[in-house]
């Protein structure tokens, strides 16, 4: 703990974990100018610049690792912010748009605080699947802004969508969809003034620039700030004229690859352990995305035809209309047209490993889990899931597959898009 007199003007850079106490004076922190006797927190590993808005003491409580120095001026920019997004009204739906390691979730938490400065009521939805500050990874998270933000991580998800996967680039039309629920879900529940959409870093190629138009088209949003290093976001901000364009801070955090999936294997633990061991019969809490057990099963006869037909050895097999799926010898994939059929293949214990998210009859995410073993016979599956999944269970109504493959470390081994094959013939007929 130690005592720092600033003077009006100086700009420092924290980095947490930390805490910052003003004795006297006034320090300006991600919008808010905060007073005698208020204080805010830096959490680990995330920077913050703050300023002296006043000749000001202030406490500093620094834990392992922190850091705090000067800065010089222009080395922040944190006046400029502060300018541009204060000649701006945040009411109605604001969406953050940028690369990743541009500070869009420090963004939206400054125009979060300036909505409830001007006393309105405030929603923060994070679409961020692979950096969620609110929720889980691979969720779209909302939450109630009730009071000031350094860091959005310092609110708790009060709904979750499961969008399966840590990235966008596979499951983007469902995304746009997801997030537009979560957005109108907000508004009748909360009937908040401002909703702020914090959206993922994916932004640089065609595929990209498309998703993040089809959105900005469904939400309608009445601003969008987009923090752009050169011309990148120019294909997704063509044409509209509602929109704030702001430079990244010079020295934002930048994280690595690594660095993110270790931020996300935390997340999962967080969320699901100590875990629990489920078992739950999938007659009654059916797989959402892949219809097994929904339909009638193979006898002996029709999967010595099917195992002929296909060249792997067929071991259970359901049909439901024209397709079938099938749990096959071997570690492939099999996706063929037999017939009048759509034949889908699924290898055994394709299964172990998978992230899981378990939906509420709303489709909102009950909680994760991770499959454990799925029992044919028994028409059961085994998931290792948290005490509080547990204890809602009875809210559970399906069990959505997702994209990421996890060891029994909650750490993400593989991502098992071959999924979306068998939910891509599921939505084709």
């Amino acid at each position: 703990m130690s005592l720092r007199v600033m003077k009006a003007g100086d700009i420092y850079r924290i980095e947490g974990p930390a805490k910052v106490v003003v004795k006297r004076g006034q320090i300006y922190a991600t919008g808010v100018v905060y007073t005698e006797g208020q204080s805010f927190t830096v959490l680990r590993a995330r920077q913050l610049a703050v300023k002296a808005v006043a000749d000001s003491e202030v406490e500093l409580v620094l834990g392992p690792g922190a850091l705090l120095e000067r800065v010089a001026p222009g080395e922040e920019i944190i006046d400029e912010w502060e300018r541009r997004i204060s000649g701006v009204d945040p009411k109605g739906v604001v969406v953050v748009v940028g690369m990743m390691d541009v500070g869009k979730s420090t963004m939206t938490a400054m125009l979060g605080n300036k909505a409830l400065a001007r006393g309105y009521k405030v929603v923060i939805i994070d679409a961020d699947v692979g950096q969620n500050d609110l929720g889980p990874p691979t969720t779209i998270s909302l939450a109630r802004l009730t009071k000031y933000v350094t860091h959005l991580r310092q609110l708790v998800a009060e709904k979750s969508l499961f969008l399966q996967s840590t990235s966008m680039e596979r499951i983007w039309p469902r995304a746009v969809a997801q997030i537009a629920k979560a957005v109108e879900y907000a508004k009748k529940t909360w009937q908040p003034d401002t909703i702020i959409v914090n959206t993922d870093g994916w932004v640089l190629d065609e595929e990209a620039a498309t998703f993040k138009r089809r959105l900005i088209e469904r939400l309608v949003p009445s601003l969008i700030v987009a923090i752009q290093v050169e011309n990148e976001l120019g294909p997704i901000l063509n044409g509209y004229s509602n929109v704030l364009v702001l430079p990244p801070p010079p020295h934002v955090r930048t994280r690595s690859r690594e660095d993110r999936k270790i931020h996300r294997e935390m997340g999962y633990g967080r969320y699901i352990f100590p875990p629990v061991e489920l078992a739950v019969s999938l007659d009654k809490i059916p797989l959402c995305n892949l219809p097994l057990f929904q339909g009638i099963e193979m006898g002996e006869e029709l999967k010595r035809m099917l195992t002929r037909a296909i060249g792997v050895g067929v071991l259970r097999a359901y049909q439901v209309g024209s397709r079938v799926y099938a749990v096959v010898e071997g570690g492939e994939w099999v996706v063929r047209r037999v017939g009048g059929f759509q034949v889908v293949g699924l290898p055994i214990d394709f299964e172990k490993g998978l992230l899981a998210g378990l939906e509420d009859s709303e489709g909102f995410l009950v909680g994760l889990g991770v499959i454990k073993k799925i029992y044919y016979d028994r028409k059961r599956a085994i998931i290792y899931t948290s005490s509080e999944v547990e204890r809602r269970i009875g809210e559970v109504k399906c069990i959505r597959l997702g994209l990421v493959r996890l060891d029994d470390n909650f750490n993400e081994v593989e991502k098992a898009t071959n999924i979306l094959k068998a939910e891509a013939e599921q939505s084709t007929t």
